[in-house]
C-alpha cells in the first residue's frame, strides 16, 4: 500500500508522521507528492490517495482504506464507514481539502 502526500502541507506532513507511527507492520510506503511522474501531481495535490494492488482510493475513500489496513486504525473504521455513508466524513474531507495551508 502506498499514498502520495503533499510535502507544501503542515496538516499532510503530520499525517505522515502519524501514519508512520501507526504503521508497526510497515504495510505502508508514504510518497511526496514531487516524486509522482508530473502528469499525476494535480491529482494527487488535491485528494489524499492510496494506492492498494490495483485499486486507488481517493480523498475520503482514501482514510477508510487505511482505517482498514493499519490495526491501530481499525476500531476506527465503522464510525468513519458511517460518516462515509451519511456524507458527513466525505463532506468534512472535502472542506478539509480546500482550506489546508500550503508553505511550499
Amino acid at each position: 500500500m502506498k499514498a502520495y502526500l503533499d510535502e507544501g502541507c503542515p496538516y499532510c506532513r503530520a499525517f505522515r508522521k502519524a501514519l508512520k507511527r501507526l504503521d508497526r507492520e510497515g504495510r505502508l510506503v508514504l510518497l511526496p507528492v514531487g516524486s509522482a511522474p508530473e502528469g499525476d501531481r494535480s491529482a494527487l495535490l488535491e485528494a489524499l490517495h492510496v494506492f492498494e494492488g490495483e485499486r486507488v482510493h481517493r480523498g475520503y475513500g482514501a482514510l477508510l482504506a487505511l482505517a482498514r489496513a493499519l490495526p491501530p486504525l481499525r476500531p476506527l473504521y465503522p464510525l468513519l464507514w458511517l460518516g462515509g455513508a451519511l456524507g458527513v466524513g466525505p463532506w468534512l474531507y472535502r472542506t478539509l481539502a480546500r482550506r489546508r495551508p500550503r508553505d511550499a
